[in-house]
Order: structure tokens, then sequence, then C-alpha cells
């Protein structure tokens, strides 16, 4: 298959540096074979930062110096022009909701302006980059974004300025006085945006009009999985997440406890996070609420390791209990191995969790017993049920996240795109 020769720029938050965003180690993939040149930039991992993920053989992840020792509101008087006029200027429409949106409409367009400097100072830019046609992928419609659209508008040649749209960049009601900065800025000054979800599309249609980004719903995806048996007796619960407190982790431990005290046979494993106080934490507490019940937890574990895991089978239900998602990766990848699921009915978990057909979705605010409730109707599921979600669940994954078909299509997306600026540079030239 011919690669494409226009270089592809993502700019991540930290991937391939420490942890997170692991669900973006299969799509790089799919964009290694279709461009000729991958550049990774991470916008908040700098200099120092491990390097804890193999890249493609035409991939290569360049560390910005963010850190110097001064603050924002240091770095503010040397950016003034740009914040006042031309594509880096702050959003002058939220600032006026509050003192505290302006400051921060003023830290965002400040910091990435800071980050934009720092990369078009780089070698990488000076050398590989500038004065070549190029497309220019925000992972996230934050900090990625904004440098994507800021290549947009002052780069010497043209670029396709594109962005993802997941969960904490689009949902303003996680975040202080229920504001994000930039909206209007970066969905107006990009090409196109690709929220994962119809919910995180629905915070940005209100930023749509004339001569704004074309929003696209593409989901995320992951690989196929084998499918082990599943275990009804003992219940086996999983989870996957970090133990952030949205996360709500307690509340499977609620749920376990519950499940002990109806005298039934249960165990849980669950895989994820560094912390060791939180892990620490999080034992203590299952050790009060669910005496006797058997329980692993696990720690951090890498992608292909959590799926080998699910593959394996053994287990009986994922369990997501979280106050707060996107679409969440570990649910595709339950499904992917024939998994039913029980989550709770928060961001866009009702786009792939349908209840009663692949797993059961609760209330948002579900209590312990309401989880081991739903838990118990899957695992007591008569042997034709049980066995339809399981089928359910693996159409489910097929039809709408199986990595495969959606990074295909997302590189062959920006693949048009970026034929579009090479015949552009082609008319130009014969132009002049």
């Amino acid at each position: 298959m011919k690669k494409s020769p226009v270089p592809l720029v993502v700019f991540t938050d930290n991937y391939p540096f420490d942890v997170g965003e692991e669900f973006f180690e299969q799509e790089i993939s799919y964009l290694a074979e279709r461009f000729a040149e991958v550049w990774v930039v991470p916008m908040r991992a700098g200099v120092g930062a491990s390097k804890t993920r193999k890249l493609p053989e035409n991939v290569s992840a360049v560390l910005l110096p963010l850190a110097d020792g001064r603050s924002w509101k240091q770095r503010l008087p040397r950016h003034m022009p740009r914040l006042i006029a031309g594509p880096g200027r702050i959003e002058l429409g939220n600032t006026r909701r509050s003192a505290a949106c302006a400051v921060r409409e003023l830290h965002f367009a400040v910091d990435v302006l800071h980050r934009f400097e720092l990369f078009t100072r780089a070698r990488l830019y000076r050398e590989r980059l500038a004065g070549r046609p190029l497309v220019a992928y925000g992972y996230w419609l934050y900090y990625g974004a904004g440098m994507a659209q800021m290549l947009r508008a002052t780069h010497d040649a043209p670029v396709a300025a594109v962005s993802r749209a997941h969960a904490y960049d689009v949902n303003e009601s996680y975040k202080p006085q229920g504001h994000l900065p930039a909206r209007r800025r970066l969905v107006g000054g990009l090409d196109e945006v690709y929220p994962i979800s119809h919910y995180a599309a629905s915070f940005l249609t209100p930023y749509l009009g004339a001569g704004t980004a074309n929003l696209q719903i593409r989901h995320l995806g992951v690989p196929a999985g084998g499918r082990g048996d599943c275990s009804r007796e003992p219940i086996h619960i999983v989870s996957c997440s970090h133990l952030a407190p949205y996360k709500r982790v307690d509340r499977i431990a609620d749920a376990v406890g519950a499940l002990s005290g109806r005298g039934l046979q249960v165990r849980w494993t669950h895989i994820g996070e560094r912390d060791e106080a939180r892990l620490s934490s999080i034992r203590q507490y299952t050790a009060t609420v669910a005496p006797g019940a058997q329980v692993e937890f696990m720690g951090y574990q890498p992608n292909s390791r959590i799926r080998s895991l699910l593959e394996a089978g053994g287990f009986t239900v994922l369990v997501n209990s979280s106050s707060g998602e996107g679409v969440p990766v570990s649910i595709m990848e339950a499904m992917a191995a024939g998994l039913p699921v029980v989550a709770t009915d928060v961001g866009g978990t009702k786009e792939i969790v349908h209840d009663g057909v692949n797993g059961r979705l609760v209330p948002a605010d579900a209590t312990g017993d309401d989880l081991a409730d739903a838990i118990a109707g899957v695992a007591g599921a008569s042997a034709s049920d049980f066995a339809r979600m399981r089928e359910q669940a693996v159409r489910t994954w097929d039809e709408e996240f199986n990595a495969d078909r959606q990074y295909s299509d997302m590189a062959e997306r920006l693949v048009q795109l970026a034929s579009r600026l090479g015949r552009g540079m082609r008319h130009e030239r014969a132009r002049r």
C-alpha cells in the first residue's frame, strides 16, 4: 500500500511517554501504515519523561522542554501580541462569564502559545516540516487541538487540522464553573473534529456554524479478542480502571460485599492503578465491606496483558461504576472477548452497553446494592440468555468498535485530507 508523503503530526497528552492513552497504541499502527512520516508530540510530557511504549519504525516521538521554571503568568507578557490579535488570541466571548473564566481562557491561550513556540523552534519543525504541507492531528480537543489550529493559521504551507474529542475535553461539567476554554476558537479553527461518541458530539453542536469544523463521529476501537469460557460459579467480577475518585471503585467493593452477604460465592479481580497509596486504601476498604470475598488488585498492567486476561476467560462480567465516561475502552475490550458488562449510565456508555442485550445499565448514582442486583441478574440468567448476551457483546464490538474497521477508516480519512493538500500545492506551482 502506497504511503502518503505528507507528514502527519499527532499531538497527544503523554503517549508514548509515562502512562495514559493506552488506547492510542492500536491506532498508531494504522496511521504508520498509511503515512511515510508520523511524528508524535506530547503536550503534557516534557523532557525527562520515560518512554514506555514501542513505536512503529516510521514513527518518531519528540519531547518539548515544557518546564522552564516559569509560571504561565510569567510567560504572559512575551505572548501578549498574539493574545490580543491573531490565531492565538484569547476567546473574548467566554471571558465575560466571570473573572475566573477569563483567567482560565487566558491561561489556556498562554499555554498553547508556549507549546507552539517550542514546537516551531524545535529542530524537527525547522528541518523536517517547515515549507511542507502537513496533517496536524490533535488527539484531544484541548492543547493538541490548539496546536493544530495554530499550524493551520500560521504554517508556511497548507495544513489539514483535525482533532478527536473524548470526554474531559468536551464535557464542561467536569470543569470549575462549567467552563472549558477556547471552544469557539477550536471548533472554528479546525477543518474536522471527530467526537468519539454521540455524547461527546452533543457538547460541540452549540459551537457549530458557517465556516466551522466538519463534525464526524469516529469511535475508538480495540482488536478482535479470543473468547474463553465464562465462569458463573463463582461469580467472577472483573473491573479495569485507575482508582481516581470519579471511577468509584469502592462501589464495586460494596457490590461484592452485598453479593457475599446474600450467600453467593464471588471473586473480584481489579486491573489498574500504579499509585500504591490508592491501592492500599481500596484494599483496606474492601477488606472491611467484603471480608469473605476472594479479591485481587493487580495494579497497572500493559494494554496487551489486559486483553490477554480478558481473552483467557474465567470471568462472569465486567463492571464499570464511574460517575463520568466517554466510551470506556475497557468495555470495548470486554465485549471483544464476549464478556457481558454491567455499567453506570453515564457519558457515552449507553452507546455500547445496551440494557438487557449485552449487559445491564444501572443509574448513574447506583449504589453497591444496585450494582449487586444487576451483576446477580447477569450471572443468574438462563444458559441461553447468558450465551445470547455474550454473542451480542461480540456483535456490538464488531459493528461499532472494531479497531481494524475504525482505525482503517480514520487513517484513510487523514490520507484523503493529505491528498487534497498535495493537489493544492501542485495547482499553486502550476499557476506560478
